[in-house]
């Protein structure tokens, strides 16, 4: 029973924490792989000369944390040489609703036996949905 619950318990983690990225390289962006720690993420457009070379998109699980998205998205990145991400879109969108289970209780109190109940609760699962195009700095020759 313990194998199943912790089997159990690893399969939820993973499927929780699922995140996907996919890349939509421009045809005159040809450059060589870059690192995607280095890559930087913007919610707006950098004051520096730069040139469009791709769209990214990112997608995670309600567990995800944004962080693991953005990780995502800068290894798809860095394959087609980018340097930053623009972010384009940022969503939350509704995959869901977890309900907690129903409990009772019940106590003694001299001869008397109460019961406490606790219906559970609600709790909508959003999973998160990032597009974003990828820029290379453009470089004075």
């Amino acid at each position: 029973m313990k194998i199943l619950k912790l089997s159990l318990l690893m399969v939820l983690l993973f499927l929780g924490s699922c995140v996907s990225a996919k890349i939509a390289s421009y045809p005159n962006a040809n450059y060589p792989k870059t690192d995607p720690e280095k890559i930087q993420v913007y919610n707006m457009k950098p004051p520096v000369e730069c040139e469009v070379i791709g769209e990214v998109e990112g997608r995670g699980a309600p567990a995800a944390s944004w962080d693991s998205v953005h990780s995502a998205m800068k290894k798809e990145a860095a394959k087609i040489g980018g340097d930053a991400i623009i972010i384009v879109e940022s969503k939350r969108e509704y995959s869901g609703t977890y309900h907690t289970p129903q409990t009772a209780n019940a106590f003694v109190y001299g001869n008397y036996i109460y019961y406490t109940y606790n219906p559970g609760t609600s709790v909508p699962m959003m999973r998160k949905h990032i597009i974003g195009v990828v820029i290379r700095w453009k470089t004075k020759d």
